[in-house]
């Protein structure tokens, strides 16, 4: 497995670019937290949308260990299916 620095934004995840160093990792940051998210309204007399200022933005750093998208993919069916098997015993039990 790898494992790579991440950034979250408002819960979106972003892996940030391998070599980059803590200070600058501090700076996006710090930039980041200072930016505003838009909340949006519908007018419905002008058939537009009207843009007012919201919430701060939720920034997180963090490592994460990555894996390839067939293991991820591999693993979540396997577990997909394990889990429907256990809901349809269960479901069997309760009939």
């Amino acid at each position: 497995m790898k494992t790579v620095k991440t950034i979250s934004i408002n819960g979106n995840n972003f892996a940030l670019p391998e070599g980059m160093t803590a200070k600058d990792i501090q700076s996006l940051a710090g930039f980041l937290c200072a930016l505003s998210t838009l909340r949006h309204d519908y007018n419905y007399d002008t058939s537009e949308y009207l843009y007012s200022l919201a919430d701060g933005v939720q920034v997180q750093v963090a490592e994460r260990e990555l894996v390839s998208k067939e293991e991820a993919r591999n693993i979540e069916a396997e577990s997909r299916a394990r889990y429907k098997a256990k809901r349809a015993a269960e479901e069997a039990a309760e009939s």
